[in-house]
């Protein structure tokens, strides 16, 4: 297992060729990290492009597109795509399919950002929630709880995938079972060779599972995940090495294994590569991104982020505070603009 462990992490993947970071603060800051060790660190000049007062949210954890990030906020649903390069934002128009209803809640969830290649295009799929206001939120905004159409309501997951290159939204047949996510933070999403991915606590199986969406025939795959008894487990998916990744470890312990899929739909393809630690400067553990040659970027008790090298075994330090929500995402510059991406 030591041998190809070390294949795996040594083997040169285009994955990371011309490839930096970007780091998104509990603060909403972003900074664009580069070099071997991301000793290299830049703020980004960053506009909210939805001229709110409150601040634009969260870029999605599926990662960069081809330069391209997904960003959105959460309680409204509204999303751009961003281009950090030429400072450029794409604004998507709202969907035509959300039901709206002052007797609900909708929560729209971001599932995935990526490209179909033989289409020339970059997609976004997302699914909407609905829930029913509370007496108490019907007292707020004036109207009456008994008054309510509860039968008339929605209360259906909507699934949706946006086109840029067609600049529309369109609807897709979706067993409700595809979605049991509905989650901001980081680690949940991946995107690898034009798949969207995303893990969940599943509804007809106990435990944990990764749901796989085809960008380029529009089709689900479902990935069973055996970790024993999860609801003790702390999980994180993550990209390594162009490969689906799961770091987990038991909650209140710095002992973490990381196991990647090599089939999708295959249970029995996860193979565990690596279990490190115990760390002793990580009371909290946070894993919060990869890196090229085997890093592992992980947030000690004093809110400082570090390199872990899976070869060498050794924590370098990179004097980069990392709060609460950090988290990482490998980026690639592009130069053109996301105007003549959809052209």
């Amino acid at each position: 297992m030591n041998i190809f462990c070390n294949n795996f992490i040594s083997h040169n993947h285009s994955y990371y060729n011309d490839t930096s970071i970007i780091l998104q603060s509990s603060n909403r800051d972003f900074y664009s990290l580069s070099g071997d060790k991301c000793e290299n660190m830049v703020k980004l000049n960053f506009q909210n492009p939805f001229q709110e007062d409150d601040p634009l949210g969260f870029v999605l954890d599926s990662g960069s597109i081809t330069g391209i990030l997904c960003v959105y906020q959460y309680h409204n649903g509204k999303t751009a795509f961003w281009n950090p390069t030429p400072e450029e934002f794409k604004i998507i128009p709202p969907s035509p399919f959300l039901f709206r209803s002052p007797y609900q809640k909708f929560v729209v969830n971001p599932l995935g950002f990526g490209y179909d290649i033989v289409r020339d295009d970059y997609k976004l799929i997302r699914c909407v929630g609905y829930f029913n206001l509370e007496y108490e939120e019907c007292e707020e905004l004036g109207i009456s709880w008994s008054d309510a159409p509860w039968k008339d309501l929605s209360y259906e997951y909507l699934w949706e995938i946006y086109s840029l290159k067609s600049n529309t939204w369109r609807k897709l047949d979706v067993n409700d079972s595809a979605c049991s996510c509905f989650s901001n933070i980081a680690g949940v999403r991946l995107y690898t060779n034009e798949m969207c991915h995303w893990w969940q606590y599943g509804k007809k199986y106990d435990g944990v599972e990764v749901e796989s969406f085809d960008l380029r025939n529009e089709v689900f795959f479902t990935t069973l995940v055996p970790l024993g008894d999860v609801y003790s487990k702390s999980l994180y998916m993550v990209g390594l090495n162009g490969s689906i990744a799961f770091i987990s470890w038991t909650s209140g312990t710095t002992t973490f294994d990381i196991s990647i899929l090599c089939e999708i739909g295959v249970k029995e393809s996860w193979t565990k590569l690596y279990s490190i630690g115990p760390f002793s400067c990580i009371e909290h553990p946070i894993p919060i991104g990869t890196w090229k040659n085997g890093f592992v970027f992980f947030r000690t008790k004093d809110n400082e982020i570090v390199l872990y090298d899976l070869q060498s075994q050794m924590i370098e330090e990179l004097c980069i505070e990392g709060e609460h929500f950090s988290h990482i995402l490998p980026y690639k510059k592009n130069l053109l603009s996301i105007g003549g991406i959809n052209q």
